[in-house]
């Protein structure tokens, strides 16, 4: 048996992820900011960070499809694959989700911080059902419910990428590369169609955020880009990244102003801005694999801090909203989030540096002693020589 081939290590790509992951923390951690005077554009932005998420939706759209692309074909296809990835995703994740069940709610006073229910009433208190959380429908309880469980939903992404791992493989396995290509196009176009529509007819707006069938933007376009980088074509592309990235960033601004802020339920964000986010994700992608090692971007992106970050992304998203809510609460101030007499964007930093450490700490030691002595089993599934 031999291990899949590939290109080799690409330590930007972990930048990446690290980048995703921490647009992502910037994001929820910001609480202090203004929306007049020059505090206001820098409010905006802080703001528009929710699309780290589309980043890493890129990125797994990427890295599956050219998995499966260089795979197509060998023994044991499918059962590689899943227990690969289950190896991968589900031991932490079915932590968290046991934690947040079983063991949280024993001591209520620590689970009414984490998860953000300091000061409801019981009645004001929602009473989840488990079962969508355990078999990665948290995008439908959300959809169905709204926000409900203030440590899980952050599991919203998880499930579409769960989602797409269950039904990509056979799609990759079936269908010839142009076809391929052809269908991540028709998704693209169908995506942009779907929320114009759903909009146009009030559909809710939350729903449009989290259900699958809306959010398949980055994983076409990763896997678009998986497709052509097999095909030596990224050199090619990254020629045009300088005019991409720069209409799109044109759009954006477009949709936040004409929508009257950056956020993501912004009707023209919904309609077309996630469209833009996924292809300005992408083009950073091609820039990060296509450009000499040495450049700047590739350089940036291979800092030992940020890929650091990139590498324990994965624990870092699932619990980086509950370690900031304990350090607004314990370390702040109790109830609320305050600036502790000082000025507010010193205390906004401040409050990055506080609830960054402990997290990050914590996602430090559970690849140490949890993610990585379950992902050395990987060996035992070892991609095998075609036939």
């Amino acid at each position: 048996m031999t291990a899949r081939p590939h290109a080799g290590f690409i330590p930007s790509l972990d930048g990446l992820r690290g980048i995703a992951i921490l647009l992502v923390m910037l994001h929820h951690f910001t609480h202090f900011e203004q929306t007049t005077g020059f505090d206001g554009p820098i409010g905006s932005v802080l703001a528009f960070f929710w699309t780290g998420v589309d980043l890493f939706f890129v990125l797994s759209g990427f890295l599956i499809t050219g998995i499966l692309l260089d795979t197509r074909g060998r023994p044991r296809y499918f059962t590689t694959f899943y227990a690969r990835r289950t190896l991968r995703i589900f031991p932490l994740y079915y932590l968290v989700v046991f934690v947040a069940f079983f063991v949280l709610p024993k001591f209520p006073a620590v689970y009414d911080v984490l998860a953000g229910q300091v000061g409801l009433t019981p009645a004001e208190k929602v009473d989840v059902q488990q079962w969508p959380y355990w078999l990665y429908l948290t995008n439908i309880s959300v959809a169905a419910g709204g926000w409900a469980h203030g440590v899980l939903d952050i599991g919203w992404s998880l499930a579409i990428e769960e989602q797409f791992y269950l039904v990509w493989p056979l799609v990759v396995w079936l269908c010839a590369p142009r076809l391929m290509a052809l269908l991540c196009a028709v998704i693209l176009v169908a995506e942009l169609i779907a929320r114009v529509y759903a909009r146009a007819i009030d559909y809710p707006s939350l729903s449009i955020f989290v259900l699958t069938w809306f959010r398949l933007d980055g994983l076409a376009v990763g896997a678009l880009l998986a497709l052509a980088q097999r095909r030596g074509l990224l050199p090619l592309l990254d020629r045009w990244v300088p005019f991409v990235i720069t209409a799109c960033a044109a759009g954006l601004v477009a949709c936040a102003i004409q929508g009257g802020h950056p956020w993501w339920w912004n009707r023209w964000m919904q309609q077309y801005g996630y469209s833009l986010i996924a292809i300005t994700a992408g083009a950073m992608l091609v820039s990060a694999i296509s450009r000499p090692a040495d450049s700047l971007w590739p350089r940036l992106l291979s800092a030992r801090w940020l890929r650091a970050f990139g590498k324990y992304s994965y624990c870092l998203y699932l619990i980086h909203v509950p370690v900031m809510r304990a350090v607004g609460e314990y370390v702040f101030a109790p109830g609320e989030y305050t600036t502790l007499g000082m000025p507010r964007w010193i205390a906004q930093v401040l409050f990055y540096v506080a609830a960054t450490v402990p997290a990050f700490a914590l996602a430090w030691l559970s690849w140490r002693a949890f993610e990585a002595p379950i992902l050395s089993l990987k060996a035992r599934f070892q991609y095998q020589r075609a036939g």
